[in-house]
């Protein structure tokens, strides 16, 4: 099994391709030439979103059409996906505007984007792939409709409710500090310290180091 990452322009999210042989899973899916290439020859058998905004969707009606794979999602976060408000792709020409300190990619932004779920699971759901096993947990905090990807148990890709060194934002609509505090955290604190992490911007990191970092804070 091979993990491919691939930093996109948009706010530098990280678009995954896992792949075992000529099948792969993409998770939180951005389209441009350079994934064409990545993907010359391969199946994908499958699309995954961490959670519903549109630096983290914006590829999927592509992969959708020009691959003809599905999307499995949460019941909550399919249903942000289908409203730009929701999935934040109305307001992030703005968001790049009143970012002094970003630099605004050269494409134009889809103001009304919207997708959808083909297959939906309420609050986990967990599958065989590729002689993988793959289980989804919905967790709360950043947005609504977040999900923990998890591969083998070892690999854990978690958007942007995990971020090295970093508490995530979660003041943006849909977003909850007490749901992180209350909800996200527990979880998180139940998982194994080897756990990999694959997040949605930077580097992947163990999660024995966001304890660390955590403790820190605390103190």
């Amino acid at each position: 099994m091979k993990i491919i990452t691939c930093t996109t322009p948009l706010l530098e999210q990280n678009m995954y391709i896992v792949e075992e042989g000529k099948h792969c899973i993409v998770i939180d899916p951005y389209y441009d030439e350079k994934t064409a290439v990545l993907l010359e020859g391969k199946i994908v058998d499958l699309l995954l979103v961490t959670h519903e905004h549109y630096d983290h969707i914006s590829g999927v009606n592509k992969f959708k059409e020009l691959y003809g794979c599905k999307l499995l999602s949460n019941s909550k976060c399919d249903n942000n996906l289908q409203r730009p408000a929701k999935n934040f792709s109305k307001y992030f020409e703005a968001y790049y505007e009143f970012q002094a300190d970003l630099q605004k990619p050269d494409f134009a932004f889809a103001s009304n984007y919207s997708c959808s779920a083909d297959e939906l699971f309420n609050d986990s759901i967990t599958f065989r792939w590729q002689h993988n096993t793959v289980f989804i947990k919905m967790v709360p905090g950043h947005s609504e409709g977040g999900n923990f990807i998890f591969l083998n148990e070892n690999i854990l890709f978690s958007g942007d409710i995990l971020l090295d060194e970093s508490v995530p934002a979660a003041k943006f609509p849909g977003g909850s500090p007490k749901e992180f505090t209350d909800v996200a955290l527990p979880y998180i604190n139940t998982l194994p310290p080897e756990l990999v992490v694959y997040p949605g911007h930077g580097e992947s990191f163990s999660l024995h180091e966001y304890y660390g970092y955590i403790n820190k804070k605390e103190k």
